[in-house]
């Protein structure tokens, strides 16, 4: 048999007493001890009540009792007389405040004289719900009158039930001035709760004065959630002594119907008024605005002004682009071969500036090349981000751009042909290129495609090759291969800027045309010197080559804008043998007295290196030299001036006693240096820099003749070298 066990829990009631509650179990265990409360409703319903008048025709309010009534008579003006004609509201509100809740609820209303109701509809019972947050109206037909006295019937309200409050809220005009408006008295009836409230009686009056209130611009536009203002002017109709105050005038306003906040402008001067309005959605809205004025004069009378009503149209904020300077007009003139900068800002169609977030602005513009002709090009739209920070900077590339040292090894390497295959037409090209670029921000806004001209100038560059006669570094064989260089001329009209690196040569020998590269570098200049070289490589990239005999061969290059110069052409020479003699620029002696001690070794030394060298190619070589004697030049008409002095070759590392050093003449040539046969290396290209072993006693030296050596001035000679192939 089980064990019996129990489970006390004492229950507190709101009525003196403790009930034991009794549970058998399996084995006794005692429990802690619990308490619990819960609380018994009164029976009766309580509810706070209230009758009043709001006249929405001056935003006032007659009451009695200010703290029960609904949230807009709470914010109206106390006022303690209407004027004729006003529209007017009387309410019977009542709002539960505990109990249980009401059954079988009848409202009782006496209607008063001097106001006329509405008919049809007299008015409405407006339920609140018991969270506050939601309204429920209820409209009341005018059968509901028996001549003065209305029966409404009043859903129930309490504990368990959805409404909190119940307003009663009947429509009427106020009668003619001088008339009194009695209190209308309400009584409540339910099963469990009765009460009675009445309104204050007041007295029509004739408006003493009133407001004349004018918008300075009753449509007014806008942009999405942007702020804005509404103005105007306000003053007395009639001057009746007293001073018009803004701090003494409240300003109602609606949007839409939805009553606002109310506004005492005491920023703006006295009789006008800057009311800022919060940002709106999207459309077309209706905003009313009416001034009034409580207790005017002292004497309890509320007097207000004529209703404006103001038009505000909000749009969409966009981004309004400007265009650098340098588009307006016609467009922007390339006037080099770099990529251009589409320049310009952007900023916020209501004045706002960019919302400076990083990468913030994505961007969309489109390239419509060749625009002035009948077959425009449109290329693809190209998107992309950037930080929005109002400014636009977008380069953009010529059509072959990217085939300079900007783009891949791989793109350098491709022909225009198949450069064109594998990325077609895109870029800036040759004549009138229209830009067309929206922006949109991070928050939506966007600009209206914007067009931005840009104008490629067509021309032919000139190209001219400087020498027609040019010869190899060494023959052409399957080996080692050979190259020549071609100098030229480049020359773009005034103006316009190319460089080096933005021109690209093309060469044709035997028939086949290969690439040419051009030095030394030049940057943004329109004319310039170029020299092309061109290479033969090891496996005869130019077909057969004869050797020794001249070949014509032509030159041409292409910009990036794929302007072509006409064909320069030239005849070279593959030569299976030569030499070639170098010898520097500035040859010159160093500074001597007019009458100097001459002796045997006396000598005046050169003036920096003289840069003489032999390259040669399968041939050994004698170099030698004669020259002039030095003269200085007589602008008067007399004869040249000779000097006193000669040169003399004195050998490197020889014994140069006197007589061993040779004069350089005219009438015969003296031997410099030499390479042998034995020297020479077979299909080898060879450099002998002659001066390179010179100092300052021996080489080429200038000795005095005499003591006196001439008259101060500049003396000039002229050397004349030549090398013999001994071959």
């Amino acid at each position: 048999m089980k064990n019996k066990g129990k489970f006390i829990y004492s229950l507190m009631l709101s009525i003196v007493g403790i009930v034991f509650f009794v549970l058998a179990s399996g084995s006794q265990v005692k429990a802690a001890d619990s308490e619990m409360s819960v609380s018994v409703q009164d029976a009766v319903l309580k509810a706070d009540t209230n009758a009043y008048v709001v006249d929405q025709t001056t935003k006032s309010k007659i009451s009695s009792n200010n703290t029960v009534l609904d949230d807009q008579a709470a914010s109206y003006v106390n006022a303690e007389s209407v004027n004729p004609g006003d529209s007017l509201e009387f309410n019977y509100l009542m709002n539960f405040v505990s109990g249980e809740a009401t059954a079988n609820m009848t409202a009782t209303i006496k209607l008063p004289d001097n106001v006329t109701f509405a008919t049809g509809t007299i008015g409405k019972v407006v339920y609140l719900s018991s969270d506050g947050k939601k309204t429920t109206s209820v409209d009341i037909p005018d059968t509901d009158l028996d001549k003065k006295t209305l029966t409404v019937p009043i859903d129930d309200i309490g504990t368990g039930k959805d409404y909190a409050s119940a307003r009663i809220v009947l429509s009427a005009k106020a009668g003619a001035a001088g008339k009194t408006v009695d209190q209308s008295h309400i009584d409540y009836e339910a099963d469990n709760y009765d009460d009675v409230a009445d309104t204050p009686s007041f007295d029509i009056k004739d408006a003493s004065n009133s407001i004349v209130a004018t918008a300075d611009n009753s449509s007014v536009g806008t942009y999405e959630l942007d702020d804005f203002n509404l103005t105007g002017t306000m003053d007395y109709k009639k001057d009746d002594g007293v001073v018009f105050e803004n701090k003494n005038m409240y300003i109602y306003a609606t949007i839409d119907g939805k009553e606002q906040v109310i506004a005492n402008d005491t920023q703006s001067a006295d009789k006008t008024f800057n009311l800022l309005m919060k940002g709106l959605p999207i459309g077309d809205h209706k905003i009313t605005v009416q001034v009034v004025q409580p207790d005017y004069k002292s004497t309890g009378e509320t007097i207000v002004s004529n209703i404006l009503t103001y038009d505000v149209n909000v749009a969409t904020n966009s981004l309004i682009i400007t265009k650098d300077k340098a588009f307006d007009g016609d467009g922007y003139k390339v006037n080099d071969n770099n990529p251009v900068d589409l320049k310009g800002t952007y900023k916020h169609a209501d004045g706002s500036p960019a919302h400076g977030t990083s990468r913030g602005l994505s961007i969309s513009y489109q390239i419509t090349s060749r625009a002035d002709t009948d077959t425009p090009n449109v290329q693809d739209a190209i998107s992309g981000t950037d930080n929005d920070n109002g400014n636009i900077d977008i380069p953009l590339n010529p059509l072959f751009y990217n085939k300079t040292s900007a783009g891949t090894i791989l793109d350098q390497a491709l022909s225009f042909d198949d450069y064109i295959a594998k990325y077609g037409y895109k870029g800036l090209e040759v004549g009138k290129n229209v830009v067309t670029i929206t922006l949109t921000d991070s928050k939506g806004h966007e600009s209206d495609p914007t067009k931005f001209v840009i104008n490629v100038p067509d021309f032919t560059p000139e190209f001219t090759v400087d020498t027609e006669d040019v010869k190899s570094d060494s023959a052409s064989n399957n080996t080692i291969g050979t190259s020549y260089n071609v100098p030229t001329t480049v020359k773009y009209p005034d103006g316009y800027k190319f460089s080096t690196g933005n021109i690209f040569g093309f060469n044709k020998l035997n028939g086949i045309e290969k690439p040419a590269f051009s030095s030394p570098p030049l940057d943004n200049v329109s004319e310039g010197d170029q020299i092309f070289s061109v290479y033969i490589d090891s496996d005869d990239n130019y077909g057969n080559i004869d050797k020794d005999v001249p070949l014509a061969g032509a030159l041409h290059f292409k910009d990036v804008y794929g302007r072509t110069a006409k064909d320069a052409d030239y005849n070279v020479v593959f030569r299976s043998h030569y030499v070639d003699i170098n010898v520097g620029t500035n040859l010159k002696f160093k500074n001597m007295k007019e009458s100097m001690l001459v002796e045997n070794d006396t000598f005046i030394q050169r003036d920096g290196d003289w840069n003489i060298s032999v390259n040669s190619y399968n041939s050994p070589w004698l170099l030698r030299v004669n020259a002039t004697p030095f003269y200085k030049q007589v602008d008067n008409g007399s004869s040249n001036i000779k000097l006193n002095a000669n040169m003399s070759y004195l050998q490197p590392s020889e014994d140069n006693s006197p007589g061993r050093f040779p004069i350089i003449g005219s009438e015969s040539n003296t031997e410099i240096d030499q390479m042998g046969p034995g020297l020479v290396e077979k299909d080898q290209k060879m450099t002998r820099n002659v001066s390179e072993g010179w100092n300052d006693t021996d080489g080429i030296l200038l000795r005095p003749s005499y003591s006196f050596i001439g008259y101060a001035g500049t003396y000039t000679s002229t050397m004349t070298w030549e090398t013999v192939d001994s071959l």
